[in-house]
């Protein structure tokens, strides 16, 4: 998020852009190749004859996004669980990441309403832009923020419970908000704080792996993510073939049921990555902890309502490469999706220097006034 320490170490700053590159990934599937899909969304348009394959690349791509989220999350657990902050410091917090969100929400629909890539009367465009938390305009940064209101109370539960209750909590999350749901979708209503509770279970797994070590783990961090990342693989894989085989939609429509949000693998495989980038030793590597520290802002750019639009449909044109044609979209992807990254980037170091020069000069009127 916004709220790096410059001092950290560069092991999870290094995953925070590996998941940050992924979820860039991920929403040129979801927003751009199976946009309105059948396989992704559930219900949608069908998936053509013999585009199972590149069908099938896309909800690979799409997984592993699903686990960049997961991840965000879990290094925010990692960091804060043993945070002392209070008070003013929190808000002060909150009040940064709500002026980035508005920041970038007002820029973008300026930007897209002077090169007319949106009608600027809108009233949805307009109400998104303007009151970014109300509107879904970004639902990651609104479930975060409810998080982090919340985070402060987690951590003094979690650290008035022994080791044992919160290994039982974390299993006793993981059965009730991924793997039953799975079975009985109805079991639990999520409503409008679906996210939230999940995103409360990711930051006390982050939470359990900063207070304890287990014997191996970074081992068994690899272990767990070959075989979570297998076994998502193949039920997709063996889904989308019977879909191409039969001409039967409803095989791709179940084909990403177990890479979805709540999914328990896709719980485990983010547990398997913290777990082994939390034994690598990068010491601080200011260049690393730099970008990590624009990665929220990149988030904030590109997955931009009007920007998902105008990246994934106008410009890149990705709806119409799901076709049997696999080779034209792996080399649209993997040009175009480090170059957004990059691009992004750049823009949010530029916006933490004219945020800190801000602050410098609002710092000096205010000794100056004392």
């Amino acid at each position: 998020m916004i709220f790096l320490n410059k001092k950290r170490n560069s092991n999870f700053e290094l995953l925070r852009i590996f998941a940050m590159l992924l979820i860039v990934f991920h929403h040129s599937i979801v927003h751009g190749l199976l946009n309105n899909n059948i396989s992704i969304a559930g219900s949608g348009n069908p998936v053509p004859r013999n585009a199972w394959v590149t069908n099938f690349s896309g909800e690979l791509i799409a997984m592993f996004g699903k686990v960049a989220v997961a991840v965000f999350v879990m290094i925010s657990g990692y960091f804060l669980v043993n945070s002392s902050a209070k008070g003013k410091k929190i808000l002060k917090k909150i009040f940064l990441l709500v002026v980035q969100v508005c920041f970038y929400s007002l820029l973008i629909y300026l930007v897209a309403s002077y090169f007319k890539w949106i009608n600027p009367n809108d009233l949805g465009t307009k109400q998104q832009a303007f009151f970014p938390f109300f509107y879904n305009t970004y639902w990651f940064a609104t479930e975060y923020l409810l998080l982090y209101l919340i985070y402060p109370y987690i951590n003094a539960a979690l650290h008035s419970i022994s080791r044992t209750q919160h290994r039982n909590l974390i299993l006793i999350g993981i059965i009730t908000f991924t793997v039953i749901p799975m079975i009985i979708p109805n079991f639990i209503d999520y409503g409008s704080y679906g996210e939230v509770v999940l995103f409360a279970l990711y930051y006390i797994i982050g939470g359990y792996l900063r207070l304890y070590n287990l014997k191996n783990e970074k081992v068994k961090g690899i272990v767990l993510f070959i075989c979570g990342s297998s076994v998502l693989s193949l039920v997709m894989f063996y889904y989308n073939y019977l879909g191409e085989i039969s001409n039967n939609q409803k095989y791709f429509a179940n084909s990403f049921v177990l890479a979805g949000q709540y999914s328990f693998i896709i719980v485990i495989i983010a547990m398997s990555v913290m777990m082994f980038f939390k034994h690598i030793n990068l010491g601080q590597n200011k260049v690393i902890n730099t970008i990590a520290a624009t990665t929220f802002g990149v988030y904030l750019i590109h997955d931009n309502p009007i920007m998902e639009q105008v990246i994934w449909t106008k410009w890149l044109n990705m709806p119409s490469m799901l076709t049997s044609n696999i080779g034209r979209f792996l080399l649209t992807i993997l040009i175009a999706c480090p170059l957004i990254f990059i691009g992004c980037s750049l823009i949010d170091f530029v916006r933490i220097k004219l945020f800190n020069s801000i602050a410098v000069i609002y710092r000096k009127i205010k000794k100056a006034r004392n």
